[in-house]
């Protein structure tokens, strides 16, 4: 799922530690000329892994269905100025395979196969490709549990595994650092805060309602006013407002409005975390000098919200001494 966004980022931190990418602040129109024409010719690269690139993106669905992901991401449009949003981005995330490709002169799951993988002793894994043979950057490795937890080691240890320095160690101080826009997004990984606070407040709901959601969920939204000292005391509200289902209605209100409902309230900054959908997931207390690992397997028996395990990264740091 999502948590192979985090693994990309190695790929592209493999290819700034060899000088195959001089930087990710140079922009996606030094691959792709095409883009060197109009307001596509300020994304950089940095956005397309920051989520701030401003391309229009429908989800996971139109990507599912796309013959070739990366000609889907270069034909995208702009909905905002480059640099100026955060909205994660399915569509977009995928062009950095074919960066990956016209830089090292490799397929990104080639690349990490011999560059990563490979002296990890990483041999079991699957990289899905499209019908034009790109690997997909938005989800869809499937790598075995164990694997998963040596790169999540390679994470913590900055880039060195046995001695060999595969990815330069400031790589992952740029993971940390977050995005001014979401300061819990770092270049694909996500930021772990001591504390949340999750608030929804009169100048929130008339945002959303600006932005377009419908009357319905604004009358659901308003009898959730309130502040929330975790994430499972906000579950209760969302429940309470919307019943069972309330994913679905609050999905429905983010892809209209590309906004959240709440807005956060963060404290320090303590790990990183890889997430998927469901509940796949490395997470990184270096701290602690911690790193686990939870997977599913998706079928038809999944039950949501319960199997994704939302409180899984809260119970790992419990275990460890801070």
């Amino acid at each position: 799922m999502s948590a192979t966004k985090s693994i990309v980022n190695l790929a592209i931190g493999r290819l700034v530690t060899t000088g195959a990418i001089r930087s990710i602040d140079d922009p996606v129109s030094k691959y792709y000329p095409e883009w060197k024409q109009g307001k596509k010719r300020a994304i950089t690269i940095r956005q397309l892994l920051d989520h701030t690139s401003g391309m229009q993106s429908d989800g996971s669905q139109e990507v599912e269905s796309s013959p070739d992901v990366v000609q889907l991401a270069l034909a995208a449009e702009l909905t905002d100025e480059p640099g100026t949003h955060f909205y994660y981005n399915n569509k977009a995330v995928n062009l950095l395979a074919g960066i990956v490709q016209r830089a090292s002169g490799k397929k990104m799951d080639a690349l990490l196969r011999s560059d990563v993988f490979g002296p990890l002793g990483i041999t079991d894994f699957i990289w899905v490709r499209d019908s034009a043979g790109n690997p997909y950057s938005y989800a869809r490795l499937q790598i075995l549990p164990e694997d998963m937890a040596k790169l999540g080691q390679l994470v913590l240890d900055r880039g060195r595994w046995n001695g060999t320095q595969l990815i330069a160690p400031e790589w992952f101080d740029a993971i940390m650092r977050g995005s001014p826009l979401e300061p819990r997004v770092g270049l694909l990984w996500w930021l772990l805060p001591q504390h949340t606070t999750f608030v929804v407040d009169d100048e929130r709901l008339r945002s959303l309602a600006a932005a377009g959601a419908d009357s319905a969920f604004i009358r659901g939204a308003t009898t959730a006013r309130g502040r929330y000292e975790s994430a499972e005391a906000y579950d209760t509200a969302l429940r309470a407002a919307f019943g069972e289902k309330y994913s679905e209605a609050y999905g429905e209100a983010r892809t209209r409005t590309r906004m959240n409902l709440e807005r956060r309230e963060y404290g320090r900054m303590i790990g990183f975390e890889a997430n998927g959908s469901f509940g796949q997931y490395i997470d990184i207390y270096p701290d602690q000098r911690l790193v686990a690992v939870r997977m599913i397997a998706v079928t038809d028996r999944i039950n949501l919200p319960a199997d994704s395990f939302e409180n899984f990264r809260e119970l790992v740091r419990a275990l460890a001494p801070h």
